[in-house]
């Protein structure tokens, strides 16, 4: 199970479906600030307002941690992560992740039928 976390909430989970996914295929954080193409806005449903511009994308206190799946057991994830074997999730964090998706989650790109999903096997 791959899990992301913000500020101990979990946003994101991705289980684990075969050897081609987590956690021996690579994995990344990708942070953009996205030009309001089509596929980033429900073809337009959310539109950009440009007289905000410059957009920009500021990270403090960003900390990324995590083990290759080479590493020795010495390496582990960090503490406030539930990551790890199968442990699941409370049902706080359970919700909380549900509440963050609900409220926060514009594009989910394993739910897009218009993708080719071969290359997104966590999908």
């Amino acid at each position: 199970m791959c899990r992301f976390l913000v500020d101990d909430v979990p946003v994101r989970s991705y289980p684990r479906k075969s050897d081609a996914t987590f956690p021996t295929r690579p994995m990344y954080v990708y942070g953009s600030i996205w030009d309001a193409s089509s596929w980033a806005t429900e073809d337009g449903k959310y539109k950009a307002d440009y007289k905000y511009q410059p957009f920009i994308g500021k990270y403090t206190n960003f900390k990324l941690q995590g083990c290759t799946n080479e590493a020795s057991t010495s390496c582990k994830p960090p503490s406030a992560s539930p990551s790890g074997g199968n442990r699941s999730l409370s049902t706080q964090q359970l919700d909380a992740m549900q509440w963050v998706q609900n409220n926060y989650l514009v594009y989910n790109y394993c739910h897009d039928p218009r993708r080719d999903h071969t290359l997104t096997p966590e999908c």
